[in-house]
């Protein structure tokens, strides 16, 4: 793709008319910086830090220039005004999204598995509302049958108003006119409902709790979590004991009354996300509960509680329930209802007998809907049965392909822009004068798109960033892919071209690379060839001492560049030269070899930690691309070799030279199993000793070894053949690293040197050095 509709797309796709869904993803780009989820942060003030981060990284990836110190004041001989930075701020201050687990606006990533079933389940619901008529005829006469017979009853469940409810945590709790308690306001991370509910009935033998819909939830939830789930931690039940109700009757504090605990003995619900059963509530542990799968199912959901013993005199009893919600950060139940019964063994079906009890007329669309229900599971003839069937069972299995889903979070634009100011000293709550996108003065204006009635937008800004006027956009992005060849690039702070910066080396060079980047229609791939077939690129290595004293970062290109791979590149090429390396293209994250416990070590908080899903089969050679990376714990050995833990974007790596990164070549599992299947090759597809040394050695340096070389790799093998033929213990401990299958062709003592051998081979300079 070219690099001016590659911006276009990164920056603004989800701008462009009928923007496909890998036009929105490109935006993600601008979605990736940290997202706070912690309890009791300011929701602006992260915002505004969101914001801040795409202006600074947007004006450092394609201008050179980080703009950040423009955020606060202006600078006497910065050319950049703080307005300037705020003007600059507007275009991306237009996304609707939070400061405090602000991961929407999402989109579901292309998954063709789920577009099938889908498919299915539109075809399927469409074949059942074509039986619609039908369905009606054989409800009415199943209802007519059961009045006949007798079989209705009076309602299994009393809807007992709170007469108080409170939440731990501030959020605000409203009585609605259904007898449901509706929860708005604060988002704490963590919150617990109290409610009591005065009642006379005797023997209570279940509670209701209904997690209920409402359109000021986030996406109706019936959560309160930015995805609308909810996860109840655990449900505590007590009973205000006789003791209490005498010291009412004696005129003492009824505000704090005597509550017996009422254990609950069983718990059942009408949906449950996996991993999180209704059981789970009722467990003890604070750090497991009840969802509901709010992401895919934003549904009422209904869960009943059985005590061990029945509870309630008839008299009047106070029944404390008390909600938890203590798992990951704001996931409480967004508007709930609870009911009593004593019923012995109720159930959910005992809501659809007693609403056959009232006229069809009076039914509210919650009864009708529940009745319909009933009726289809239970009642229907066999081939509608049939029918609804085959709808539960896809629909379950889109369920599960959605939470499966990967979600990626996008750039979008507000339909009314949020008014952006420019903050005093850049405090998220100093606003002061108010100002429109524009770009800084110091540079060509916007193009002639924007007239006095249009404002412009993320997609006016991306244009002109590759209008070919922007005299930046070009130089930095070939001096990008020069630092990438070299080094060092021809400008050596390529993240600053601005009055601070080095000045380049060859500023003629820059701009004819830049003006070739442009005529070429922004062709990577183009300039790319063109810096590796150069002779200035083709040069040999080699250099005096002289030569290094003189120019040490070969900012004259007198000769060749020589510089450490990056760490991916090392990986990915100690796979290649195995034969373990899947070059296959797409998929999902995987997740290869990992120090055991770590990530438990590092993130040890109830609801928060989870161990690492250690992969298996090809999922551990994948190329590092495709290697999942939690930034709070990224993979240790990309880091030994200089990989960002990207919680921000460089623009230039570190290179160092550590001890330790002799130590993961010599003992991490993916380079010893490396080694093995090195040796396996050069066992394999060479002859002798003498040509086996020669190929390995090609593989990793591509060079042949010279005769010195060669006789030092020989006296290893001799040493270490002899070794492993004398404690063939050792040898079966370094032939067990790694789940790949070993040639077993090769007797243990024989692998295990020529594995030894590879690993000398993987700790050679050249191996890891560039060319």
């Amino acid at each position: 793709k070219p690099f001016d509709d590659f911006t276009v797309e990164q920056l603004a796709g989800d701008l462009l008319p009928n923007p496909t869904i890998e036009q929105r993803i490109a935006t993600g780009f601008n979605r990736n910086h940290g997202i706070t989820i912690e309890g009791g942060v300011i929701d602006e003030e992260y915002r505004t830090e969101y914001v801040i981060d795409r202006v600074v990284t947007t004006s450092t990836v394609w201008m050179g220039m980080t703009m950040i110190c423009a955020r606060c004041h202006d600078h006497k001989y910065d050319p950049i005004s703080q307005r300037e930075f705020y003007q600059l701020f507007a275009f991306f201050n237009q996304v609707p999204e939070r400061g405090n687990s602000g991961f929407d606006p999402r989109v579901k990533a292309p998954n063709t598995k789920l577009e099938d079933l889908s498919r299915q389940l539109a075809e399927s619901r469409a074949a059942l509302q074509n039986r619609e008529a039908d369905i009606v005829t054989a409800q009415q006469q199943w209802e007519q049958r059961q009045v006949s017979s007798g079989e209705v009853t009076q309602p299994a469940w009393h809807v007992i108003p709170p007469a108080s409810y409170q939440a731990s945590s501030g959020a605000d709790l409203v009585l609605q006119d259904d007898g449901s308690v509706l929860a708005g306001g604060k988002e704490p991370a963590q919150e617990t409902y109290e409610i009591v509910l005065n009642t006379d009935l005797r023997n209570v033998t279940a509670i209701r709790l209904e997690a209920l819909t409402h359109p000021t939830l986030p996406h109706n939830g019936p959560g309160r979590a930015f995805n609308s789930n909810f996860v109840l931690s655990e449900v505590e039940v007590a009973v205000a004991s006789v003791a209490e109700r005498s010291k009412a009757a004696s005129g003492e504090s009824e505000d704090q009354p005597d509550y017996e605990t009422v254990k609950l003995a069983k718990a059942i619900a009408d949906y449950s996300q996996q991993g999180f059963e209704i059981g789970r509530s009722i467990d003890g542990n604070a750090s497991t509960g009840w969802a509901v799968d709010g992401p895919t199912r934003k549904e009422n959901r209904v869960a009943i509680f059985t005590p061990e013993r029945p509870f309630g005199n008839g008299e009047s009893n106070r029944v404390r329930i008390r909600l938890r919600h203590h798992y990951g950060s704001a996931h409480a139940i967004g508007r709930l209802r609870l009911a009593l019964s004593t019923r012995p063994g109720v159930g959910f079906e005992d809501d659809a007998a007693a609403i056959v009890a009232i006229p069809a007329e009076r039914r509210t669309a919650e009864q009708k809907q529940l009745l319909r229900a009933h009726f289809l599971r239970t009642a229907a003839p066999a081939d509608l049965r049939q029918l609804v069937d085959r709808v539960e069972q896809l629909t379950t299995k889109v369920d599960a392909a959605n939470i499966s889903a990967v979600m990626t979070m996008v750039m979008q634009d507000m339909p009314n822009p949020r008014p952006t100011h420019v903050l005093y000293r850049g405090q998220y709550d100093q606003p002061r004068d108010q100002v429109e996108p524009a770009v800084p003065s110091v540079f060509p204006p916007l193009s002639g798109e924007v007239t006095s009635e249009s404002r412009p937008n993320r997609l006016t800004f991306a244009r002109w960033l590759v209008s070919g006027e922007h005299p930046l956009t070009a130089r930095v992005a070939v001096n990008r892919y020069w630092q990438h060849y070299y080094g060092v690039g021809l400008v050596k702070t390529p993240e600053d071209f601005g009055t601070q910066s080095e000045p380049p080396s060859h500023p003629q060079l820059l701009d004819w690379l830049a003006t070739e980047f442009m005529s070429s229609g922004w062709d990577v791939k183009a300039m790319q060839r063109m810096i590796v077939t150069s002779a200035t690129y083709r040069q040999a290595v080699r250099m005096t001492p002289a030569d290094f004293e003189r120019d040490p970062e070969n900012r004259l290109l007198a000769r060749g560049p020589r510089r450490r791979l990056e760490a991916e590149v090392i990986r990915d090429s100690v796979l290649a030269a195995s034969g373990l390396l899947v070059d296959k293209v797409g998929g999902p994250s995987v997740y290869p070899y990992h120090p055991k416990g770590l990530w438990l070590e590092i993130n040890n908080r109830p609801g928060y930690s989870k161990a690492y899903p250690h992969g298996s089969g090809e999922q551990l050679y994948r190329r590092s691309m495709y290697t999942f990376w939690k930034r709070t714990v990224p993979p240790p050995t990309m880091q030994t070799f200089d990989a960002p833990e990207r919680e921000f974007c460089v623009m230039r790596r570190s290179s160092t030279n550590t001890p330790l990164q002799a130590f993961v070549l010599l003992h991490d599992p993916q380079f010893v199993e490396g080694a093995r299947g090195l040796a396996q090759r050069m066992i394999r597809e060479a002859n002798d000793d003498d040509a086996r040394l020669a190929h390995g050695f090609r593989l990793l340096t591509a060079r042949r070894p010279t005769a010195k070389e060669l006789e030092v790799l020989r006296e290893s093998l001799d040493s270490r053949r002899a070794f492993y033929e004398a404690n063939s213990d050792a040898a079966e401990q370094l032939l067990r690293v790694g789940e790949s299958s070993r040639d077993e062709s090769v007797t243990t003592a024989e692998l295990a040197a020529w594995t030894a051998v590879g690993r000398l081979l993987l700790n050679l300079s050249e191996t890891i050095t560039k060319p």
